[in-house]
């Protein structure tokens, strides 16, 4: 059966067996490293399409023709060989890993030499994506490319995240990377509801419809790098190039699959002394009016008690746990039951997830035809009850070559997104999480809440059975009742037509389109804080983007010099839809229809359509292999903007060691200096310079009402303009197994696009205009080490660090077009609960703004107020409460650095590595902290005794800090005034006390793997390779500062997925620890 199985095999793959029995050859290809078999080496006769593949031994029969005088021997990974033709050859193929090192894709997915570019650029391979098994594309990439800062928006199933490339300098909301596939431009969307401020649904970001597995590499182009997409291109481009039968040799088959269980980990740190109620702590007994009483009584008479409704607060300031009390609770049936703390009950509402994922792929090599096609699904059980998320995708990727001088090429992809439910997020009364961590007693019976969430009187109606009759929902009824569904079908493709006159000459006609449809419906059977009579949102958005290019590219050499350069045109249509409807109460609870609506419903429609064309260039000129001039414009025309703009770039690189060959010893293998300037853009929506109409989405006495933007448009509106530069160089030492490439940069970005206020006599209240000027400038490094490579005892050790550090200052808002006198110096970015980040007129992008300590300053020190070693020293009033400060800069989002180290080891047949991601400074406001403080769920609030006796600030709680007061002359001293932890805590409400410093080092991923001998391999007679991997990622959070008192993830996002939400936390759903099993077979 085996021998028919690979007979079957090898006439399926074989290109083309030549008929005529002129005469038969047998050979045996092998490795030349280990002498092993070499499984599915293409062997052609050289100038023919008469070859055959290797099979599980590495051996080849094959019937050529007399004429025929040469074999052409080639395998991924080894260097290609031809051999005269004679029967029993052995081929010894050697490796060429360099060889595939050299080459990089590039800007419009050209392929070029590393050592020619004048910019830096960075890759991340297939493998170093898929080895440990990330959830998301966006995952996997965290920590892997210099430069590059991932936000991933909270831990829930399919959470949005947020790329920036060399830091933040715009002020828009998206500063997102233009992502480009194959070529081909696509949508990097994020699919989220809400206000962008509080609450709303996260259905997760458009990079996440490409599966990993599908992936061949990801090159990152920063600055000057991606000058040729012009004014798409100001905040950067990740170009994916997919896999290809390019890879194979015959046909192959494999199923790549991995199964990971998902724990919560991570969650706030909780107090486990006190429960729910108010005033029921000891000091409140032993220090107030009713210490005669027993602690029973006074517990019960005035800290909690369910029966009598005496502390029906959801706060934890109630009676001391786990002392013997006997207290009615929620869940007690009016019983007087033992008091004790449940420190797991928010970690046991959690479930352990579960996630799959299954990829069969099939790959075909010939002469003429590669192919690979793949087909995945995914399913993902979130570690919230009863949420989920399918994918199922198919990818096609094929090249043709017609004759001698055509060829085709035809990639496309297509993925549907399923998911039941997605949890909310923010302060959404839908959102589960903030009730739990964030009030929920700390005595509260998760077991009880699970059990009875459903419990119904005899009516048949939902008693919304929960601990407490206030806001909150029993979070098992809002994941079960309460779900937000969602429905994505996502096609994007991509085809080209090349003709080839010449070997140096090559045309290309491509066209590429990104087309997606996704609904989503929320549902509110009974939302007792934000729809208690019920609701329903319908949404559907769809988006088309066609991009159509004509592209001519050479390659010739003129003596000791290479010309490489490409001309092309685009044609690019976008058009985007979106309509909802909806109602914000139902007649009937459940039934969530139009016609069930009560009083006025939703409805609301909204589209956009963009249409732009360019013309681009891009020479390389090399010389002798060892200096290098780069230059490209683009220019381009768009629908969105009157005028044409035009961006050039250049760039030099030289090659020293290549120059002057005796600078090459033992120590100094390779040295590159480079440096290029380049001007780019980034684009603005549609409609801004011109009258655009809205639709009221609720009508007036059954009168539809339109309203014209309340944005005067401008009608000369330019995109933002980014010129940036940067010098580098790399350096490759012994033998390049130590190298370093480093970068230092600068970019300014001018003509941003704000609304400004304006008078309301005019009609508006605000217009656009282009003012403002941003400038950043970085450092980046990257060092890759083959540590050990000791072929004789199969050990190796390599290892790469990727290091950024960015920093961005505002140099100006918007001057008065006339006098040039700034009229504006703070810019608006996102904001929640009163807390801002802002851009402030000499300060870094991301100020974080709210109310403050009010601190001793040396204006105090020279009035004679205070003394010069208090400065700095916080201020309370005289009846011991904060002296606040409003507007102060608490902090900055940005952070200082970023750093990532990856390891990764081999020992024979078996592989260990591990990544570890470092991020330094970024500070963050966290609504979690802000009312886990106020409402004692927090552990700080119950520390060291505090809750048992009189407090000082600086003494027994901000022991870091110092307090000063007033004294009766007005001057201030140390502070000695007694307070308590419940009037700390609960009543001073201060923004900055919110605020940490998101530095943390994280166990991002790792993996342990083996790889089955080919000698076994070679004995069933049906796999060429076989790799068990165990596989982790976010497996530890190893450090955070100590401001950050409960712990959190500061990767922890809030209720926006752009700008907006960077640095404001707000109860997400906490980041999973995922561990579990991969598996790779080929056939």
């Amino acid at each position: 059966m085996k021998r028919v199985f690979f007979l079957m095999l090898c006439l399926v793959t074989s290109m083309n067996i030549v008929l005529a029995q002129n005469r038969k050859i047998t050979g045996t290809v092998v490795s030349a490293e280990d002498n092993e078999p070499v499984v599915g080496a293409a062997v052609v006769v050289r100038g023919t399409q008469i070859g055959i593949v290797t099979d599980l031994d590495g051996v080849f029969h094959l019937e050529i023709p007399s004429s025929a005088k040469t074999l052409v021997i080639s395998y991924l990974g080894m260097k290609t060989q031809e051999v005269a033709i004679k029967d029993n050859l052995k081929i010894m193929l050697e490796s060429d890993s360099q060889s595939l090192e050299e080459v990089v894709v590039t800007a419009m997915g050209l392929n070029r030499e590393k050592k020619s570019l004048g910019y830096a650029i960075q890759e991340v391979k297939s493998d170093e994506l898929t080895k440990a098994g990330s959830a998301s594309l966006t995952s996997s990439l965290s920590g892997k490319v210099a430069g590059v800062q991932v936000n991933q928006f909270g831990g829930s199933v399919g959470a949005s995240s947020r790329i920036s490339v060399r830091g933040n300098s715009s002020l828009s909301a998206d500063q997102q990377p233009l992502i480009v596939v194959d070529g081909v431009p696509i949508a990097n969307d994020t699919q989220r509801s809400g206000d962008n401020a509080y609450n709303g649904v996260d259905y997760g970001s458009g990079l996440n419809d490409i599966n990993p597995e599908d992936i061949e590499s990801i090159s990152v182009l920063k600055g000057g790098s991606a000058a040729l997409y012009g004014m798409r291109a100001g905040n950067g481009v990740i170009l994916i190039t997919t896999k290809s039968g390019k890879n194979s040799n015959g046909v192959t088959i494999s199923y790549d699959m991995n199964v990971t269980m998902d724990r919560v980990t991570n969650l706030p740190k909780f107090q486990n002394l006190y429960g729910q109620g108010l005033y029921g702590e000891e000091y409140y007994w032993k220090y107030g009016d009713h210490s005669d009483l027993s602690y029973q009584d006074y517990a019960i008479k005035y800290g909690y008690d369910y029966n009598t409704g005496v502390g029906q607060e959801d706060m934890s300031w109630g009676p001391r746990l786990d002392v013997g009390l006997k207290i009615s609770q929620f869940d007690s049936n009016g019983e007087y039951v033992d008091w004790v703390s449940r420190p797991n009950n928010v970690k046991d509402f959690f479930q352990t997830g579960l996630t799959m994922n299954h990829v069969v792929s099939v790959q075909a090599k010939g002469e003429r035809v590669t192919t690979r096609a793949s087909l995945s699904y995914r399913d993902q059980k979130g570690t919230i009850p009863n949420t989920d998320q399918k994918k199922y995708s198919g990818q096609l990727n094929t090249d043709m070559k017609l004759n001698k001088y055509v060829s085709f090429n035809l990639s496309a992809n297509y993925t549907r997104t399923e998911s039941d439910n997605l949890v909310g997020q923010g302060y959404g009364s839908n959102n589960p999480v903030v009730s739990l961590v964030t009030w929920a007693g700390r005595q509260v019976n998760m077991k009880s809440l699970k059990d009875n969430w459903d419990q119904k009187d005899a009516a048949g109606n939902y008693t919304y059975y929960n601990w407490i009759d206030q806001w909150h929902m029993n979070p098992y009824f809002t994941v079960n009742e309460n779900t937000n569904s969602y429905q994505r079908d996502r096609v994007f493709a991509k085809s080209s037509l090349f003709y080839q006159p010449f070997e140096w000459l090559k045309f290309e006609g491509r066209v590429g389109v990104d087309y997606y449809n996704a609904k989503t419906f929320e549902r509110h059977y009974y939302d007792r804080g934000d729809y208690p009579d019920g609701a329903f949102f319908q949404r559907n958005t769809s988006n088309t983007e066609l991009n159509a290019d004509i592209i001519g590219t050479v390659n010739k050499t003129f003596g000791d010099f290479n010309l490489s350069g490409v001309v092309g045109a685009n044609y690019r249509d976008l058009s985007y839809e979106t309509h909802q409807i909806g109602a914000q109460a139902l007649t009937v609870r459940g039934v969530y229809t139009m016609a069930n609506a009560s009083g006025t419903v939703t409805a609301d429609m909204d589209h956009s359509h963009i249409r732009s064309n360019s013309v681009y260039a891009n020479a390389s000129l090399g010389w002798r292999n060892q200096l290098y001039m780069d230059v490209s414009a683009r220019n381009d025309w768009s629908s969105t903007i009157r005028e044409a703009f035009f961006y050039p770039s250049v760039s030099l690189s030289w090659i020293p060691t290549a120059s002057f060959e005796n600078l090459q010893n033992d120590v100094l293998t390779f040295w590159k200096l480079r440096g290029g300037i380049a001007q780019i853009g980034s684009a603005t929506s549609a409609y801004r310079n011109s009258y655009y109409y809205y639709a009221e989405s609720s009508s007036f006495n059954g009168v539809s009402q339109m309203y014209k933007s309340f944005s005067y448009p401008n009608y000369n509106l330019k995109p933002e303009s980014i010129t940036t530069w940067e010098i580098g160089t790399e350096v490759g030492l012994f033998d390049d197994r130590l190298h370093f490439d480093l970068a230092y940069y600068q970019k300014q970005t001018k003509d941003q696009i704000l609304s400004v206020s304006t008078s309301n006599v005019v009609g508006f209240g605000s217009m656009l205009v282009n003012a403002g000027r941003i400038d950043n400038k970085g450092v980046e490094l990257q060092v890759r080490g083959d540590i050990i490579r000791n072929k004789k005892d199969g050990f190796t050790w390599s290892s790469t660090l990727n290091f950024a550090k960015d920093k961005s200052k505002v140099i100006e808002l918007y001057n008065d077009p006339e006098t040039g006198k700034p009229l504006l110096d703070t810019y608006g970015l996102g904001w929640t609960w009163g807390i801002a980040t802002q851009a402030k007129v000499g300060e870094k992008w991301g100020a974080l703004v709210g109310e403050g300590f009010k601190r001793v300053t040396l204006d105090d020190v020279e009035a004679g107020r205070a003394t010069a070693d208090q400065i700095g020293a916080i201020k309370l009033l005289a009846n011991g409460a904060l002296d606040k400060e409003a507007s102060k800069v608490m902090g900055n989002v940005t952070p200082d650095f970023m750093m990532g180290w990856r390891h990764d080891f081999t020992y024979k047949n078996f592989g260990f590595g591990f990544l570890l991601d470092l991020r330094i400074g970024g500070d963050i406001w966290s609504q979690t902290m802000s009312h886990s403080y106020q409402t004692g769920v927090a552990k700080v609030t119950a520390d060291n005794g505090i809750r048992e006796r009189p407090i000082v600030a600086g003494k027994d709680v901000l022991t870091n800090e110092r307090f000063v007061m007033p004294d009766a002359s007005g001057h201030y001293v140390e502070n000695t005034i007694e307070t308590d932890a419940f009037s700390w805590f609960n009543g001073n409400n201060v923004a900055e006390m919110y605020v940490f410093d998101g530095s943390f080092l994280k166990l991002r991923e790792a993996y342990i793997s083996y790889d089955v001998p080919k000698s076994i391999l070679n004995k069933t007679k049906y796999f060429n390779r076989a790799t068990i991997s165990l596989i982790g990622t976010n497996l530890a959070l190893l450090w955070v500062h100590s401001s950050n008192t409960l712990h959190l993830d500061p990767e922890s996002g809030g209720v926006a997925s752009d700008s907006r939400g960077v640095g404001l936390e707000q109860s997400s759903t906490p980041g999973s620890r995922s561990f579990g099993l991969k598996l790779g077979l080929t056939f």
